[in-house]
């Protein structure tokens, strides 16, 4: 053990270089939340996904997959969530990640990211409760504007 005491490891960087293992780890902690949404800790579990998930849309040089991958565990959540669980525990961070969708429509890159973000902001404002809005999704201009 004491041999090698000052070697210098390398770890994962989530982050930075290992974009496709996060993207991988948020897209199967989704399916696995899907998987368990009948299950009694299935809330908690939801809450504890979008607090992981939250910590990732503060950085802004994120990977297109790993954009995805979180608008998809989002959407996952939003859906499997009960209602009284939805106002009470996770709202904030649901309508923070809402926000940092809404973001993402004007500076993706990717069309498949903007759309999945479309899709994603109208699972969140189906389940929110602000009715199903029909979203309309201008390509030159890259915005969005929700209908009543």
């Amino acid at each position: 053990l004491m041999n090698q005491y000052d070697k210098e490891l390398r770890t994962l960087n989530l982050a930075e270089e290992d974009t496709l293992v996060l993207g991988r780890l948020i897209y199967t902690l989704g399916v696995v939340l899907h998987c368990a949404s009948n299950a009694p800790a299935a809330p908690n579990m939801g809450k504890t996904l979008l607090d992981f998930v939250r910590v990732f849309t503060d950085i802004y040089v994120l990977d297109e997959y790993v954009k995805q991958s979180i608008l998809f565990a989002t959407s996952i959540v939003a859906q499997i969530s009960p209602v009284a669980v939805m106002t009470a525990e996770i709202y904030p961070q649901l309508m923070d990640i809402r926000l940092w969708a809404e973001e993402l429509l004007t500076e993706s890159i990717s069309a498949d990211t903007t759309e999945l973000a479309v899709y994603a902001l109208d699972i969140m404002d189906t389940v929110i409760g602000r009715g199903s809005s029909l979203l309309i999704l201008i390509v030159c201009s890259k915005e969005y504007v929700p209908l009543s």
